[in-house]
């Protein structure tokens, strides 16, 4: 945020987006819930790909015909939830070095999130434990004596969805039961992989597929929207670039994934959308 406003740009936040708008056949500016409009020679949109394309832009586009008509073939990425964890110890007390941790109940990743899906009680398919706060080499200044840390699992959207139409903060008794459960479990799982932040930790709080949907207004909770199906990457319009002048995708909607492993992962999953076209990822397999 400061560089940007150093730069001479504004941060604008609970503020909702409903359209992109347009000026001689390109992108020109957002227009608020409210009805203030931001005009721009560029548009950056971070709302994912099915959002931006079948929510935030004109119905009569030809430009967005083909994208669109594939685009509603791939389903959504998996839903998640996430235990956001505050520590009362700064990351040198605790030693934390802010490396991720990945854990998996066993390396047949196919049957644990099978199981998964069949039985919430059943163990999680991944647990995903990152710690912010020691890759902030400010925060100890900005923070003295806290540190963060972040646990995060995959679940479907399906044992969230009874709770879609209900409002944040207030979904009810059944909701919040549900949240403190996987909270203890994913707790009790950040406790034994790191037991140095057991004595240490001062608050929690639980994000839900049902919290993503309010939020990032993604329809199945989805962590990253759109699926990173082999199909995705055979969609030539799909990534930064999009058929509209001035319009550019940006996060998920362009590239699937997150960070490092996000990376990797594309080129990966584009080598292997070359074997499958070729033959060879058959043999392989």
């Amino acid at each position: 945020m400061p560089r940007i406003e150093q730069s001479g740009g504004c941060v604008v936040t609970s503020a909702e987006v409903v359209s992109v708008e347009f000026e001689s056949g390109k992108a020109a500016g957002v227009r608020m819930s409210d009805g203030r409009e931001f005009r721009s020679d560029l548009v950056l949109s971070d709302a994912g790909a099915t959002n931006t394309f079948e929510h935030l832009l004109p119905p009569d586009l030809p430009a967005l015909d083909s994208l669109r008509r594939q685009l509603r073939t791939l389903g959504p990425s998996t839903a998640h939830v996430s235990l956001y964890v505050g520590l009362s110890q700064s990351d040198a007390a605790v030693e934390l070095k802010g490396s991720n941790l990945w854990v998996y109940p066993s390396f047949n990743h196919d049957a644990n999130v099978e199981r998964s899906a069949r039985d919430m009680e059943a163990p999680f398919p991944v647990v995903f434990l990152s710690f912010p706060s020691a890759k902030d080499p400010d925060f100890e200044r900005r923070h003295p004596g806290k540190s963060t840390i972040e646990a995060i699992t995959m679940l479907p959207y399906e044992a969230f969805a009874g709770w879609e139409e209900t409002r944040w903060k207030r979904r009810g008794d059944e909701y919040e039961a549900l949240k403190r459960r996987l909270s203890v479990r994913l707790l009790a799982e950040l406790e034994r992989q790191v037991p140095s932040v057991a004595d240490s930790i001062a608050c929690t709080e639980l994000s839900t597929p049902a919290t993503t949907r309010h939020f990032m207004n993604y329809r199945n909770g989805e962590i990253y929207g759109i699926s990173s199906a082999p199909d995705r990457f055979a969609i030539r319009e799909l990534g930064a670039r999009t058929p509209i002048r001035g319009l550019y995708l940006c996060g998920a909607g362009a590239h699937p994934g997150g960070g490092v492993t996000g990376a990797p992962g594309r080129n990966a999953a584009r080598q292997a959308l070359r074997d499958w076209k070729t033959g060879r990822f058959k043999k392989a397999a």
